[in-house]
């Protein structure tokens, strides 16, 4: 079985139907899930996209929605301990792109520690530290 790490890019494209990436983060989730594949959200991703569903969408609604699935512990959470933020700051550069943030390497992080085969996202940055993109385990 197969194990992943989600990002907030492709929970945000999943939830948005609005979004560019919409039918690709549907068609890569559609495949996970027919191989079978055990998807684990950090505790910071699902922060993440609530914040950017209320404060960039102003989507109350989709805001309150996601808060009730993790509520109702619909999302399998790792937590973020001490341990995890020292990897990460290790990661994460301050000085590089505003686009790569402390969040993305929280996630980089738990995906490494995890020995995850791959990292649900369309940032590519993942790939530029050897990590997987999700869709990419599809194609093999």
């Amino acid at each position: 079985m197969k194990t992943v790490i989600v990002d907030s890019d492709a929970l945000i494209a999943l939830l948005n139907k609005d979004d560019l990436l919409t039918d690709k983060a549907v068609k890569t989730l559609e495949g996970l899930y027919r191989l079978d594949t055990r998807l684990f959200y950090p505790a910071t991703t699902l922060v993440e996209t609530t914040t950017a569903l209320q404060r960039k969408l102003s989507n109350a609604a989709l805001t309150k929605d996601i808060v009730k699935m993790i509520r109702d512990s619909q999302f399998p959470v790792i937590a973020v301990d001490q341990e995890i933020l020292e990897s990460a700051e290790s990661l994460f550069n301050s000085n590089g792109s505003k686009q790569n943030t402390l969040f993305d390497a929280v996630v980089a992080a738990i995906a490494k520690s995890q020995k995850a085969d791959a990292v649900f996202s369309f940032d590519s940055w993942y790939e530029k530290i050897g990590l997987t993109l999700a869709f990419n385990i599809l194609e093999n």
